[in-house]
């Protein structure tokens, strides 16, 4: 009997300590898009997107902020894409604060960079 409740006390200490069952120790959960992303001043092209929860909020691109732009992420979180009539950027993460985004204007070539999550 004693060894029982030895045995369950030490399995009982290895499960609390691993965290619960949904915790990054079992699997890596979708990550939110939440925050500033910014980068690519150094190329003379920098972009500023951001997001509240996975909600876009909006961008500053080209020195002004574009006002019809719209935003959505997909469902696994790993991209998120931003349109306005000229153009789009489609973000891909490569890790938890930073992304790669490409730029697709009309009539202009395609820009991409780095970002990271200030």
């Amino acid at each position: 009997m004693k060894r029982l409740a030895v045995l369950s006390l030490l399995l009982l200490g290895a499960a609390a300590s691993a965290g619960p069952i949904g915790s990054p120790a079992f699997a890596q959960g979708r990550q939110s898009w939440n925050g500033t992303w910014a980068g690519g001043w150094s190329g003379g092209t920098g972009a500023q997107i951001v997001f509240a929860g996975d909600e876009f909020i909006g961008i500053y691109w080209r020195d002004d902020y574009i006002e019809d732009a719209k935003g959505s992420t997909s469902t696994d979180g790993a991209t998120a894409t931003v349109r306005w009539p000229r153009g789009e950027a489609v973000l891909t993460r490569e890790g938890p604060t930073s992304a790669r985004v490409t730029v697709r204007e009309r009539g202009r070539p395609a820009a991409s960079f780095e970002l990271k999550r200030d």
